[in-house]
């Protein structure tokens, strides 16, 4: 005892000087969001960043908390605070693409995603359960709690899930005369009797009966198609689609048309009223039985789900949560869809987004975020069109928008100018050669803007207003049909691909804007059969002269010189990566380089990262990392952060890759440290974040004795420490040191203090 009494005024005299260094406490059951509004998972190197905008379905809980289903995860409104928190993949959800939720009488939400699982999340703990596997392969459609059972309406008929054995009982996919595996879009029940509905009609059936899998059990009427919604309520059973709303009649066991002015939407309560949406954004309310009255005043389209809890009437729509008979909430901040493709960070810290690389799908504009959140420009705010693909900024900050079909926007001051045809090289094409089509925008080092004009060439353009510019026109390029994208190397070389005839390497003489002494050389499989493909879909030049080439037939690395004298680039090396080399997929879509000189891959299967020394490291997925979507879409690296965000098309993520201290450096140099001070015997781990990616870490004693070894794993930077020693034994109170090493042998050292009631002389 006297022991552990001397050590406690030493250790509150290193407190003094040792929180200043040190982090806030992890917490697993705290939902907290970060600055940008946007929840990173908590003890972990990954965050997530997803737009959830569209909103499935939403509950209102018994405290007025509006929970949405949306196609990012789930989005929680509090009307007491205005505030907003978001849960996605990270913090335990199956999966992002959610379409339904539920709430059982134990205050517990149930959330059903497509194909991805069931999640169940505990509001006491703010922590949701492993999820629920056995419906990854199903649309979870609709979910309904009744008791300690939860139906859920899949795109194949409804499962009987027992919540207290947390297993399927059984499942129906037979529903009387309907069609078998009907999707469930509606689920509702009354007087102990469950009604479906389905796009063939509905069924219902008595939850007495000792076998609900005999589709004898069941009751149907077919011929009232494409059933959107179901709502139970003490006036009845009523069932929305396309010809209206219906109703089911107890004393004659069959369905009645109720509503029929216009199709119907949803259907939900206010004020203990049955309302039905309409297609056109219309609302009624039912006054009597067939007695429907609008509610003037309202125009709402896009609605996916309203509320039945009975007291104001909250809606899901395609771009939000919206409100009927309370205060609106504020917007929610969301990029306009889960697409990210090509990226840019301005020195502010702010992130551009652009939203589609062509015109070849749908387009949602270009997203800004920043601390206040994400905010959408496209051409309902005054942009030339939806579909901006390319983003970069001038050597003045400002940011440039290329966009496929209405050339160049400049951010300068809030308002934009506009670069096209009319005042600029670029070239227009169709009948009126006013297409001014962009696929990608470079800054080289002397600060000018080489602009990729589809079908035109490439205009060099010295800044914001223009003084100089230069065309270089397609042909001469060698790229007839396509160019894509351009790039520059330290050898002052500026290359150019093409997502159909391989790439070209031009050499200006040092003359940018005198095209005279221009001197092309093209790469493709013709001239170089070691390359893999023609199709190019991103280039990478490195300082130490290696031009790394993603094409749809796998990834190139080469190196070699042009020569003005021949007018030829002579390849000195070249290597290739295969699936069967150790990519997941030859299908690779993006690359990156981080300040280690590490090569960072992403492909239609994954993330995968390259050593400076030309070895495959790992690869994350969505299996055994934090990555949001495989199918990864573009990369940036954040050298300011030494983070590397990665855009898919399932949101995005940013992981944080940790720092390395360097040659001879010993002092800590960004790693996280928390809870610090650490009680073992009440916190389970302390975690150690923000180490170099495979980093180990050892433990010792002030007086140099080792505590414990703690080997790393090479994809991940973050290592968690129990409090016992190698002999499994928790270590007693007082201050220990420890020693991080990364895969180069660079080390970083800090203090750490262990509070748990026993001396560490013990």
């Amino acid at each position: 005892m006297m022991k552990t009494k001397a050590i406690i005024p030493a250790l509150r005299s290193f407190l003094s000087e040792f929180l200043v260094l040190s982090t806030v406490a992890l917490s697993v059951v705290e939902h907290t969001s970060n600055a940008w509004g946007q929840t990173p998972e908590v003890g972990t190197d990954w965050q997530a960043y997803t737009s959830m905008r569209e909103i499935n379905q939403i509950h209102v809980d018994s405290e007025s908390g509006i929970w949405a289903a949306t196609l990012g995860g789930v989005l929680y409104y509090n009307q007491e605070t205005q505030q907003y928190s978001r849960y996605t993949r990270l913090d335990g959800l199956a999966g992002n693409n959610l379409l339904s939720v539920t709430q059982d009488e134990q205050g517990h939400l149930w959330f059903g995603s497509d194909r991805q699982g069931l999640s169940r999340f505990r509001p006491e703990s703010g922590i949701f359960d492993p999820p629920f596997l056995e419906f990854r392969d199903r649309r979870i459609v609709k979910l309904l709690a009744i008791g300690n059972q939860l139906y859920v309406g899949t795109d194949q008929g409804i499962s009987l899930f027992l919540i207290d054995a947390e297993e399927v009982k059984e499942t129906y996919r037979n529903l009387g005369g309907l069609t078998r595996d009907s999707e469930i879009t509606g689920l509702g029940v009354l007087n102990n009797i469950l009604f479906a509905g389905t796009p063939s009609g509905i069924a219902w059936a008595n939850l007495n009966q000792p076998n609900l899998q005999d589709p004898d059990s069941w009751k149907s009427r077919g011929g009232i198609s494409n059933i959107v919604d179901v709502l139970a309520s003490d006036e009845g059973v009523f069932m929305a689609g396309p010809f209206g709303v219906f109703a089911y009649l107890f004393e004659e066991d069959r369905v009645r048309l109720e509503f029929g002015d216009e199709p119907a939407t949803s259907l939900g309560l206010m004020a203990g009223q049955i309302i039905v949406a309409t297609n056109s954004g219309k609302f009624f309310e039912r006054v009597s039985k067939t007695n429907w009255k609008q509610l003037l005043g309202y125009n709402i389209t896009g609605i996916r789900d309203i509320s039945d809890s009975g007291g104001s009437l909250w809606l899901a729509t395609d771009t939000g949560l919206s409100v009927i008979g309370s205060k609106l909430p504020p917007p929610s901040k969301e990029p306009a869809k889960n697409r990210f493709f090509d990226m840019e960070l301005l020195s502010n810290g702010e992130l551009w987004v652009a939203s589609v690389p062509d015109d070849h799908q749908e387009s949602y504009g270009v997203y800004q975020l920043n601390e206040q959140g994400w905010t959408v420009f496209d051409e309902d705010s005054g942009m030339p069109n939806n579909d901006l693909v390319a983003v970069e900024t001038d050597s003045d900050g400002h940011i440039w928008i290329g966009s496929w079909g209405g050339g160049v926007s400049v951010r300068v001051r809030d308002r934009w100018f506009r670069i096209n045809q009319k005042n600029s090289p670029l070239i227009g094409i169709g009948t009126n050669k006013d297409f001014v089509a962009i696929s990608d925008i470079g800054r080289d080092i002397y600060g000018n803007m080489w602009v990729v004009n589809v079908l035109g060439g490439i205009v060099v353009l010295d800044k914001y207003p223009i003084r100089q510019s230069l065309l270089i026109p397609q042909k001469s390029i060698g790229l007839e049909t396509d160019i894509h994208r351009v790039r520059f190397s330290g050898d002052k070389l500026i290359w150019i691909s093409s997502r159909t005839e391989g790439l070209a390497v031009l050499d200006n003489g040092g003359t940018t804007f005198d095209g005279s002494d221009d001197m092309f050389a093209q790469i493709n499989t013709a001239k170089e059969p070691q390359l893999t493909s023609n199709r190019v879909f991103d280039l990478l030049t490195t300082d130490n002269g290696t031009v790394w080439v993603a094409t749809n037939n796998g990834l190139n690395s080469f190196t070699g010189s042009f020569s003005r004298a021949t007018g030829l680039y002579t390849v000195t090396s070249w290597k290739t990566y295969l699936v069967s080399d150790g990519l997941p997929s030859n299908e690779i879509n993006t690359l990156a380089e981080d300040a280690m000189g590490n090569i960072w891959v992403g492909s239609e299967e994954g993330l995968t990262r390259i050593s400076p020394i030309g070895s495959i490291d790992f690869t994350f997925t969505k299996s055994n990392s934090g990555l949001i979507d495989n199918r990864v879409k573009s990369l940036l690296f954040d050298g300011t952060n030494n983070a590397i965000w990665i855009g898919t098309f399932d949101g995005l993520s940013r992981l944080i890759l940790g720092t390395s201290a360097g040659p001879n450096q010993k002092t800590n140099n960004g790693i996280k440290v928390g809870p610090n001070p650490f009680y073992p015997r009440h916190i389970d781990r302390l975690t150690f974040k923000g180490l170099a990616l495979g980093s180990s870490l050892a433990i010792y004693r002030p007086d140099g004795q080792l505590v414990i070894y703690l080997p790393g794993e090479p994809s991940l930077g973050t290592i968690s420490w129990s409090g016992q020693n190698k002999a499994g034994f928790l270590v007693g109170s007082g201050i220990y040191i420890y020693v991080a090493k990364d895969t180069e042998g660079n080390v970083q050292r800090g203090k750490i203090a262990v509070v748990n009631g026993v001396s560490s002389s013990q």
